[in-house]
C-alpha cells in the first residue's frame, strides 16, 4: 500500500486548481487527494475529462471509494485499486476519510507495456505481495526529489513508473487474465526487440524465428497489446534515441548517429518519426534537455 505520505505541493510542475495538484514525471501524471485536505474525489473526474488519451490507475489508500464507468459501478476498499479509461465518462464517490492516488498513464504507452490492459478496465484489484511495495517506495522517492528532477529525467522516471505499475498489475492478475501463457511470450518478443533494436534488420520474421514461432502468431500477440510489431520496434527506438539525445556525455555524438544506432535506416525517416512521437524534432529536444540540465 502507498503511504499516504506521498502527498506534496510542487508548484513549477502543479497544474489546474491549487486544491488538486498534479505532479508532472514526464508524460506520467500523479495526483493524491485525502478527505483532510477538503480535497473532492469528484475532480478526478474533470482531471480524467481533459486527458481522454490516458489510462488512469486509482489506488485507494485509505476509506473507500466508488467509481461507475462504462455503464459499471465498482466499489474499492483499502489496498485495492482499478483501472479506468479516460476516453469514457466517470463519476466518483467517496465515503468517511479517504486517502486516493491516481496515476495518469498514456493509453498507448500502458497497452504496450501491460498487454492485457483494456480487459481490467474498471475491474477492481487487490495489491498483493511485493511489487506494490517496490512500486510504493519509488514513488516515494521520485515525490521527495520531484523538485530536482530535470524534463529529460523526468521522461525516464516516468518510463520506470509505468514499468513498476505494469509489473505490479502483472503479478495481481496473470492467473486469471492469461492462463494461456501468450503474455509470456509477448514478454519475451519484446525483451528480443528491445536488446536487438540497434539493428535496422531487425522485423518481424527474424522475431518469429528467434522465439520459436510463426510470424503469424508473432502479429497476433502484437495485436492483442494494441500495437503492431512494426509500430513497437519503431517506440522502443525512439525511446532509446531520446535518451541519448538527452545524455550530456553524448552530446558530441551527430543526431544522425544517433539515429542509426538506435536501428533507423533514414535520418529523414527519424526526424519525422520523432516530432510526430513527442511534439518537437530531435534538434530542440536535445536543446530543451542541456538547458534543463544547466539550469
Amino acid at each position: 500500500m502507498i503511504s499516504t505520505s506521498l502527498r506534496v505541493s510542487v508548484p513549477h510542475q502543479v497544474q489546474r486548481s491549487p486544491k488538486l495538484p498534479v505532479t508532472m514525471l514526464g508524460n506520467v501524471e500523479l495526483v493524491t487527494l485525502t478527505l483532510e485536505k477538503a480535497q473532492s474525489v469528484e475532480q478526478l473526474a474533470d482531471l480524467a475529462f481533459t486527458r481522454a488519451d490516458k489510462f488512469l490507475l486509482l489506488l485507494v489508500e485509505s476509506g473507500s471509494v466508488a467509481v461507475k464507468h462504462r455503464g459499471r459501478r465498482c466499489a474499492l476498499e483499502r489496498s485495492q485499486y482499478v483501472l479506468l479509461d479516460c476516453a469514457h465518462g466517470l463519476e466518483f464517490s467517496a465515503s468517511g476519510e479517504y486517502s486516493i492516488m491516481g496515476i495518469f498513464i498514456p493509453a498507448s504507452l500502458l497497452q504496450a507495456r501491460l498487454r492485457h490492459a483494456p480487459a481490467l478496465i474498471a475491474q477492481p484489484i487487490t495489491c498483493s505481495g511485493s511489487p506494490w511495495r517496490i512500486a510504493s517506495n519509488q514513488l516515494k522517492l521520485l515525490l521527495s526529489e520531484v523538485r530536482h528532477i530535470s524534463m529529460p529525467m523526468a521522461y525516464g522516471y516516468g518510463s520506470q513508473v509505468i514499468e513498476l505499475v505494469s509489473i505490479a498489475v502483472e503479478a495481481d492478475t496473470q492467473s486469471t487474465i492469461d492462463p494461456s501463457g501468450r503474455h509470456a511470450i509477448f514478454r519475451r518478443c519484446a525483451a528480443y526487440v528491445k536488446a536487438n533494436a540497434a539493428d535496422p534488420a531487425l522485423g518481424p520474421n527474424r522475431i518469429a524465428d528467434a522465439m520459436g514461432i510463426s510470424v503469424r502468431y508473432l502479429h497476433k500477440i502484437f495485436h492483442e497489446s494494441g500495437e503492431t510489431v512494426c509500430e513497437f520496434m519503431r517506440t522502443n527506438r525512439l525511446e532509446v534515441a531520446r535518451k541519448e539525445l538527452a545524455d550530456p556525455q553524448k552530446a558530441h555524438v551527430q543526431i544522425r548517429e544517433i539515429a542509426y544506432r538506435v536501428g533507423f535506416r533514414s535520418q529523414a525517416h527519424f526526424a519525422a518519426a520523432f516530432k510526430q512521437r513527442y511534439g518537437l524534432s530531435a534538434t530542440e529536444w536535445r536543446r530543451t534537455a542541456v538547458q534543463q540540465l544547466a539550469a
